[in-house]
């Protein structure tokens, strides 16, 4: 989901990338980056989408799975992620202590091959951090903010 708005606060974009966005363009905005953001969502989409049906992808992270159907569970607990946040956790999970810019995560991730809002990464990281304590207390603690550098992923 795109969200086109002159909503521009933080407050504003972070609501929209809570209530499920891939991505979100404040006016005034260029036509072509508007055309270019609507292919790489659709393009994120069917990534996402093709590998759902093509491999088997399950992680088995401390007391917790992440499974390819965008849950995670834990002890009979089950949370679901939405497929950006499954996207982002798995690519980050799959090479521990490895740092990621946010530049290098839009592009993997979002597929984004031009400059965008580095909140996205961000505000998607917060609500994984979030679900991954809902589900296992203290596995927030896995996705650690290298400040000014980007994000690893650490198991102790």
């Amino acid at each position: 989901m795109l969200i086109l708005t002159a909503k521009d606060s933080e407050k504003d974009v972070i609501q929209g990338f809570e209530s499920g966005a891939d991505d979100y363009v404040t006016k005034p905005f260029s036509p072509r980056e508007v055309v270019h953001r609507i292919k790489s969502v659709v393009r994120g989409k069917q990534v996402v989408n093709h590998e759902n049906i093509t491999s088997h992808r399950r992680l088995k992270l401390r007391d917790f799975i992440v499974e390819e159907d965008h849950k995670l569970s834990s002890k009979g607990k089950e949370i679901h992620l939405t497929p950006k946040e499954y996207e982002l956790l798995f690519y980050l999970a799959t090479s521990p202590d490895k740092l990621f810019s946010r530049e290098n995560i839009l592009q993997n991730v979002w597929n984004y091959d031009y400059s965008v809002d580095y909140r996205t990464v961000d505000t998607h990281i917060k609500r994984i951090r979030e679900k991954l304590d809902d589900i296992s207390a203290g596995s927030s603690s896995m996705i650690k903010t290298i400040w000014g550098l980007g994000y690893k992923f650490e198991i102790d």
